[in-house]
């Protein structure tokens, strides 16, 4: 499982920071970079399909990533059948 933000964050008794005049603590340490910006799982799946190749189970599909700006100068109407079609059978 990734570790998120909430997992890391610490409860601080209030005592500590009600007292003015003390500089506030930190409530969580630096987040290492390479937890900041982890690659989308859909990368992390196409790195290993690449990897191992026909080994790679067949029942995990991988569907193309189908943003707003695919679609930008398509009607509305026919969106919908677009991504149908982008759809792995």
């Amino acid at each position: 499982m990734r570790s998120t933000l909430p997992r890391l964050v610490r409860l601080v008794p209030r005592s500590t920071v009600a007292q003015p005049g003390l500089p506030r603590p930190k409530v969580y340490d630096e987040l290492p970079r390479d937890l900041k910006q982890q690659p989308p799982l859909v990368e992390v799946l196409l790195k290993r399909k690449e990897v191992t190749g026909a080994d790679f189970p067949p029942n995990i599909r991988i569907e193309p990533i189908v943003s707003k700006k695919t679609f930008e100068g398509v009607s509305g109407s026919v969106v919908g059948s677009l991504r149908a079609v982008l759809r792995e059978q």
